[in-house]
């Protein structure tokens, strides 16, 4: 059956759009490969703990890569590798960003799609290195931070430090030593060494996958079904994936634990090491006496930028349910096709219909479970009479992000008929130890490998502005347990950010602004000289932004000059040697040279921004017509108001 491809509602060129409810990124990263000693620190935490496999990897989270030891993490369809002694921080992960700062040691990238929007950055030490088109990249950050190199394998990358840039292309490799007065050099690669040969091997592998027939690049942990299951076609569910080499009455959600994720609340880690798209993505349903995961309803085309969900069940009891353990106990049991996920986490209503549409084609369920109250009837839900689909724990244990197998409980079916109605959230507050993520070893305590602390806080270069510091764990514990375990929302985390003191300053400390300095100088008089990039407002680093459905950036390619913003101004992003200018109160004018893009262009058509959000020409053919308010907003009007044409995935 040939493949078919299907954008979400509300999106535009694959990217969810953000909105006044701050929905969550529908993009995170999984932790798909530890090799030797690799530990892991969550984002609101200073613990470092042993890294497990299928960890949910988002912004603030950090990796430190023991010596002799290798580890992998997959953004969407991005891969991130990791070499012995290396220190890394994801300061960024969303569905327009992906920026990690390397403080030492060794990363390998594969980037296999860039949309328009989006942007890739490694910052070192010595420059910001921006990833800009589909290609493989290798970066690497001395012991002592003095130096950093770049090789462009496949591609091309721009390099930005103390107020100047040069592009990098494909086979060359660049060399920035130094931090206050930084030189560059520019070569043509060399030979590939073991380290290459093995990421490229790891490629393949993702190549060669079958189960991309039926599931998108972009869900992290379709590399790992191949080898642990097989597909068949069913009649009811369409195309589902069985897994293979489990025990007879193995159930899905039951080998793992929960660990408490920002800002999604609790959240599934599976043991199986192909444990992570079946568990975040789709559902599961008891087909000829097994188990098997429908990663779409039958006749939906395969998504192309699939939402990430914590955990697809329904949670049945709590503190108050007494089948005799001390503190209550909780169960859940897997959300079936059809079945309606509803966050526990605040979202928009578009967030709800998106995440469900690809599993529940009937949207009137969609509607409904957003007007409902946070109750329905446990026989309703297909899962529940399949033998040992039902996994129930001590509150405690959840809690405590314990290994679950191991503390499990048998419920009767008088027992789950007595619990309490199936709920959206488990109403658990979580424990240091859940944040952590302690359910694979038993105990955070120990003999733990964590990076030097003079890496911990080594200056980097950085074009795009580091995101705001996560709020501590600790300054959010009191009021998770006032809210019964459910995630803060917007206005909680603001008096958080206004009342906790580490929270004072920016944190961009450990960032220096790409776009300030003297400019970088060649170390040979044959080398072209780096191009000087105008300063910007925002301490000196690149807003990047995404207003409505054009996402912009306050910056320009290959070097070139950007005028200041005036009120509600915006520049956008372009290509290579693409320009655009900003000036006055929104008005935009625009010159997309080789590889540009305007802000808005349709087939036919294209949109220039004037005044304080007037529009002055239409989209052509399914064109974006947008305008800059005096309050620097972006709106869509016209054609882009709807999905854009389904289209496959280019591979790479």
């Amino acid at each position: 059956m040939r493949a078919r491809w299907l954008m979400l509602a509300g999106v535009a060129v694959g990217l969810v759009v953000p909105n006044v409810m701050a929905d969550p990124p529908a993009r995170v990263g999984r932790l798909n490969l530890i090799n030797g000693a690799v530990s892991f620190r969550p984002a609101g935490v200073d613990d470092w703990a042993p890294a497990e496999p299928n960890r949910i990897v988002t912004t603030g989270d950090g990796l430190w890569i023991d010596d002799n030891s290798r580890a992998e993490v997959h953004v969407g369809s991005t891969a991130v590798r990791f070499g012995p002694q290396t220190a890394f921080d994801f300061e960024n992960v969303d569905d327009q960003t992906l920026q990690g700062r390397l403080a030492q040691g060794r990363v390998s990238v594969r980037i296999r799609l860039v949309d328009e929007g989006q942007a890739y950055e490694i910052d070192t030490p010595n420059g910001a290195l921006s990833l800009t088109r589909t290609g493989d990249y290798r970066i690497e950050v001395g012991r002592d931070g003095n130096q950093s190199r770049l090789t462009v394998w496949s591609g091309g990358a721009e390099v930005m430090s103390a107020g100047s840039s040069f592009q990098v292309r494909e086979h060359q490799v660049a060399t920035i030593t130094g931090a206050d007065s930084p030189t560059f050099d520019l070569e043509d690669v060399g030979p590939r060494d073991d380290w290459d040969h093995w990421c490229a091997g790891r490629d393949r592998r993702e190549d060669n996958s079958q189960s991309l027939r039926y599931v998108s690049r972009e869900m992290p942990g379709y590399e790992d079904l191949d080898d642990a299951g097989h597909w068949i076609a069913d009649a009811e569910f369409g195309n589902v994936w069985v897994p293979d080499r489990v025990a007879p009455d193995w159930a899905p959600y039951h080998m793992g634990h929960w660990v408490w994720r920002d800002p999604w609340g609790w959240s599934w880690i599976d043991y199986a090491p192909w444990g992570f798209a079946p568990f975040h993505y789709g559902r599961w349903a008891y087909v000829r006496s097994r188990w098997a995961w429908s990663p779409f309803a039958i006749g939906v085309a395969i998504v192309a930028r699939p939402i990430f969900a914590p955990a697809l069940v329904a949670f049945i009891g709590g503190a108050r349910w007494n089948i005799g353990i001390i503190g209550g106990a909780v169960a859940w049991v897997p959300l079936g096709p059809g079945e309606v996920y509803r966050p526990a986490y605040a979202v928009s209503n578009t967030y709800i219909r998106n995440v469900n549409i690809t599993n529940v084609t009937n949207v009137t369920n969609i509607t409904n479970v957003t007007n409902v109250t946070n109750t329905t009837v446990i026989n309703n839900y297909r899962n529940i009479n399949v033998h040992n689909a039902v996994m129930a724990v001590p509150v405690t244990a959840m809690a405590g992000g314990q290994n679950l197998a191991r503390v499990a409980v048998p419920v009767t079916r008088q027992q789950l008929m007595a619990a309490p109605a199936p709920a959206f959230a488990p109403h658990i507050a979580p424990t240091r130890e859940a944040v952590i993520g302690v359910g694979l070893h038993g105990s955070a305590s120990g003999q733990i490998v964590a990076p030097p602390p003079r890496l911990l806080n080594r200056q980097v270069v950085a074009k795009i502005a580091p995101p705001p510091k996560p709020i501590p764990f600790a300054a959010q514990q009191q009021v998770l347990a006032a809210n019964n375990g459910t995630p803060l929302e917007l206005q909680q985390q603001a008096q958080l950010r206004q009342t906790t003191q580490s929270l004072q300053s920016t944190g961009a400390g450990q960032f220096r602004p790409a776009t300030i300095g003297t400019g970088l100088k060649p170390v040979r008089a044959n080398l072209a000289p780096a191009i000087k990039v105008a300063p910007v407002s925002g301490g000196g680093f690149v807003q990047f932004e995404s207003h409505g459905t054009t996402d912009t950036m306050q910056t320009t390619g290959a070097g070139q000059t950007t005028s200041g913003a005036g009120t509600g101004g915006h520049t956008t992003y372009h290509g290579t040697t693409g320009t655009t200018q900003t000036t006055g109160a929104g008005q935009t004018t625009s010159g997309a040279g080789t590889g540009g893009h305007t802000i808005s262009r349709g087939a036919t058509g294209t949109t220039q921004t004037t005044g304080a959000g007037q529009t002055t020409s239409g989209a052509g053919t399914g064109g974006h017509t947008t305008y800059h308010g005096t309050t620097g907003t972006t709106q869509t009007t016209g054609t882009a108001k709807a999905p854009p044409t389904p289209k496959p995935t280019p591979k790479h």
